[in-house]
């Protein structure tokens, strides 16, 4: 029982931090902020972060007055109509899960991002990025996200646990709309990302119809993503070889697979979890 607490609070960090993800406001990115945002693809990009160990403190530092965000903490809730009475839309469970480990709630959470072009320029010289251009003219944009409510589940399933996500679709905006290439390729810069590729992404993406979700790896982690059609949509599998032990000390690959539709995100998986399984019960969700 103690392994299977263990690893449940294992998954819900998972779960939250890929949540926390999503919301590139909160990983001082903005992107893909733009009005009238309506997300076809979803495109995972693994990347060997890459930036100098003192720079974060200093990027808070800078960017801190300019980012407003008011932090919310998850709701544990005993049910799924608790549940759903709180996130005010009906939840999908995986198929044939009736019980769950823990149930959490976490409520919408909005920020907003006041572009200093004073304050993004110092920024991208603390990360070692002064090759990036920041145009004059993005002073006083204002670029705003709300992500959530999210679910946050955890569940057993042939004495394995697993951990379910649900979350509607993120809402950007950018006020005045103008060329977010710029800001695109600072924000990847500023998450890590190696010049090349920042570039690359800001400069190909369709930042109208694309959520970019940057995986961050440290060096010698690696992440293999894998396109797999599910539940009528194209969904992406992650699996993390080695990021997880049994108690022997036997190393388990972690899986998640993530896709959407036109309402919601979702992402469910765990430690030693089967891509079958996983893809069967996200066909059996029905919509």
């Amino acid at each position: 029982m103690r392994w299977r607490a263990k690893v449940a609070g294992w998954i819900l960090l998972g779960l939250a931090a890929l949540a926390f993800a999503l919301s590139p406001a909160l990983r001082a990115a903005a992107h893909d902020f733009l009005q009238g945002f309506r997300l076809r693809r979803l495109l995972v990009v693994p990347y060997t972060f890459s930036m100098p160990t003192a720079a974060g403190e200093a990027l808070s530092r800078i960017l801190g007055d300019d980012l407003a965000f008011e932090p919310v903490e998850p709701r544990m809730v005993q049910s799924l109509s608790e549940a759903e009475a709180l996130l005010g839309f009906p939840v999908r469970s995986p198929a044939r899960v009736e019980e769950f480990i823990t149930l959490q709630v976490m409520p919408a959470a909005s920020a907003r991002w006041t572009v200093d072009v004073g304050h993004l320029r110092e920024a991208m010289r603390v990360a070692g990025a002064e090759d990036v251009a920041i145009p004059d003219a993005l002073h006083g944009t204002v670029l705003t996200v709300t992500v959530g409510p999210i679910l946050l589940a955890t569940f057993e399933a042939e004495g394995n646990p697993y951990g379910w996500a649900q979350a509607p679709l993120p809402v950007y905006t950018m006020q005045p709309e103008g060329d977010v290439q710029p800001l695109a390729e600072a924000a990847l810069r500023l998450m890590g990302m190696p010049a090349e590729e920042a570039r690359r992404l800001a400069r190909t993406v369709n930042w109208q119809t694309t959520l970019l979700l940057p995986v961050p790896m440290a060096p010698g982690m690696t992440v293999e993503v894998e396109p797999i059609p599910a539940a009528g949509q194209d969904a992406t599998l992650f699996t993390f070889p080695q990021a997880a032990h049994t108690p022997s000390g036997e190393a388990l690959p972690v899986r998640f697979l993530l896709w959407h539709d036109e309402e919601f995100l979702y992402l469910l998986g765990g430690p030693g979890a089967e891509p079958a399984q996983l893809i069967a019960w996200a066909r059996g969700m029905g919509h």
